[in-house]
């Protein structure tokens, strides 16, 4: 991944902004299910109606994955349930429930500043400052202001960064000497998840990964048309930094629709702006990845300390686990000046699953890989062993011990961004079912979007039965859907349902569609759960 780092890649990201429309996350758009005629009144006629839904004509050169099971094993609907699919966001299910098993709800994540010299009577620190990231995914604005905490909140600076800066000054630092780094050596590996598409990279959801993570790792740019035509938009920046480089070749134009395009070079820092924008445009916002996010941490660390007058003559720079074979971290030999803690991992669970975030589930599998992995310190290669692969293994070992066959499963990355990912919906309702009697559930329930209510599943399912009842996570990538999670039937019996659609090349909106008439077909079931099991379809 690091020699794709080195590419110069160029990406012209074209979208269309039009008034009339409002940017929307993947899944997310409107979707009330449509009314289902007769209720089903036995499981021979549920199961008729989904099996109908099914095999619609235009879903022929699509795979289906499908089980339905009652939270004491029985099996009440399956279709392929034990082949293997693309499962997309499903796979931040077997993340947070492992990380949450390990770690429990509790469990918060620090970052530290360190100085590697005593700061003298007269503030002057003769050596370097060093930020240091333990895998902390909410270093932002989200939990800073009242509201959705899943939300991203773009600001214009960063709370943490800031709490830490006036921790620094309150310690009677006045100038530094030294250098500012951002150390993110506690994790090793690549800075993009294996397996994760080069074209993602310029977009928050494929944003690197790093111990060292603020604001998500994305810059929020407000575009608004100039006052008058010729003139080229104005562009703003949130966080206010320096750490990026604005290149503006767009216009403003007397009318017509907007068309922006911008584009950041894979390892740059440097975001261009193309296209047109009427004057009558309404400003609007695009986010965009950074790259480096150790460094950016850092960068937002030396602003934040020269507004508060300290005085840095240092460079601005990351040390990552390569660089720390040479120079192991040593706390125990530095100046502590500086912390804070994270939220707890309950709150993160929330963040992760219900808008769906793929780089802090990918920090929670490193966190399983630093703080429960096994195996030696370095490779074959003299390298630090790769905290992915050894979080990894601990995912695995706990899915083993849920009851989940791991066999057909392929645990790339923690998000479910890899398209090489592959589980199956019988492990994924294994693994919910296991989850109801964990002494975590709560945490692990609460988690989830509730249907007409919240996260990825606000806009759908509203004023139907499933609203308020259906808590399950969705997955969306091109060409795959997925839907797994629990609801209780009218008769109050609880499923266990994970629905996967692969291959189809409609309309991503026809496939959710059957989701959310499967799972309202499920919550208006007032039949008994208790008839013999028919023949598997």
């Amino acid at each position: 991944m690091k020699k794709r780092l080195r590419i110069k890649a160029f990406l012209a990201l074209f979208l269309i902004f039009q008034l009339s429309l409002s940017a929307l996350p993947s899944g997310s758009a409107a979707q009330t299910a449509p009314a289902v005629e007769a209720k089903p009144r036995t499981l021979d006629e549920l199961n008729e109606r989904i099996t109908g839904l099914l095999d619609a004509p235009q879903f022929r050169s699509a795979r289906w994955g499908v089980h339905l099971v009652t939270d004491d094993g029985r099996t009440l609907f399956s279709r392929d349930a034990e082949k293997s699919f693309i499962p997309a966001s499903n796979m931040k299910l077997y993340t947070s429930a492992a990380a949450l098993d390990a770690f429990g709800p509790d469990f918060r994540v620090e970052t530290t500043v360190y100085a590697s010299h005593p700061v003298t009577r007269a503030g002057l620190l003769s050596g370097n400052l060093i930020l240091y990231g333990r895998g902390d995914p909410n270093l932002s604005a989200r939990f800073a202001a009242n509201g959705d905490i899943s939300d991203y909140k773009a600001a214009d600076a960063i709370p943490a960064i800031e709490s830490l800066a006036d921790q620094i000054a309150a310690r009677g630092v006045k100038r530094i000497a030294g250098d500012i780094i951002g150390d993110d050596s506690y994790f090793a590996g690549d800075l993009l998840g294996p397996g994760w598409e080069w074209d993602d990279a310029q977009f928050y959801y494929g944003a690197e990964i790093s111990a060292l993570t603020v604001n998500d790792n994305v810059v929020t740019f407000t575009v608004k048309p100039a006052l008058s035509a010729g003139q080229p938009p104005i562009i703003e920046v949130q966080p206010r930094t320096s750490y990026v480089t604005i290149v503006n070749h767009a216009v403003t134009v007397a009318r017509g629709p907007a068309r922006i395009g911008v584009h950041r070079d894979l390892n740059s820092n440097t975001v261009e702006f193309f296209g047109r924008i009427a004057r009558s445009t309404e400003k609007f916002e695009v986010n965009i990845a950074v790259h480096d996010p150790a460094r950016f941490a850092a960068h937002l660390l030396r602003e934040a300390l020269a507004r508060r007058g300290i005085r840095v003559t240092g460079r601005t720079r990351r040390l990552d686990s390569v660089a720390r074979i040479k120079s192991p971290f040593a706390p125990e030999r530095m100046t502590r000046l500086a912390a804070i803690a994270s939220q707890p991992l309950s709150e993160m669970l929330k963040v992760v699953n219900k808008p769906s975030q793929n780089l802090h589930t990918e920090l929670l599998l490193l966190q399983l890989g630093a703080l429960r992995g096994a195996g030696p310190a370095l490779d074959d290669y003299g390298r630090p062993a790769s905290t992915l692969v050894r979080g990894n293994e601990v995912r695995k070992q706990f899915l083993e011990r849920a009851g989940a066959e791991v066999q057909g499963l392929n645990l790339r990355d923690g998000s479910g961004l890899a398209r090489q990912d592959l589980v199956t919906p019988q492990a994924t309702t294994a693994l919910l079912r296991h989850m109801l009697v964990h002494p975590h559930f709560n945490a692990f329930y609460e988690s989830l979007p509730v249907a007409g209510m919240d996260g990825t599943l606000k806009r759908r399912m509203t004023g139907a039965a499933a609203a308020g009842n259906v808590r399950a996570k969705t997955g969306s990538l091109s060409n795959v859907s997925a839907l797994s999670g629990y609801l209780t039937t009218k008769r109050g019996d609880r499923i266990i349902f994970s629905l996967i659609g692969n291959n189809h090349t409609g309309p991503g909106r026809e496939v959710t569609a059957v989701f959310d008439q499967i799972c309202l077909l499920l919550c208006e079931f007032e039949g008994s759960l208790e008839e013999e099991n028919r023949e598997e379809r």
